[in-house]
């Protein structure tokens, strides 16, 4: 954006700040009290913040990949065991007994 109505509040305040004489880290600093550390275009980048910024996606991931794996060992089931009725016995002779006549 080349002109934003809602930061010329800001602007005329630090144009202020600097016509009473206050140095760029005064300024900063009074922002940044105010507003808190939001108003800052990039955060610091000391202390734990900025780490875990950037290694929380990757810790996400293997936690993700690693709790989907769990749940698909616990979840996965083995074959069906053949349970046949004398029913399908019958069925299946039937056929058997057909496909051995048609190949003969």
């Amino acid at each position: 954006m080349l002109h934003c109505e809602s930061a010329d509040p800001k602007r005329h305040r630090i144009y202020d700040m600097k016509q009473q004489g206050a140095s760029d880290n005064d300024i900063v600093n009074t922002v940044v009290r105010e507003e808190g550390i939001v108003a800052l275009a990039t955060p610091p980048t000391e202390g734990f913040g900025p780490l875990l910024t950037w290694a929380m996606p990757g810790i996400a991931l293997l936690l993700g990949f690693f709790v989907y794996s769990r749940w698909v060992k616990r979840n996965r089931k083995g074959p069906e065991p053949e349970t046949l009725t004398a029913r399908d016995k019958a069925i299946m002779d039937k056929f058997r007994a057909q496909i051995d006549h048609e190949l003969e």
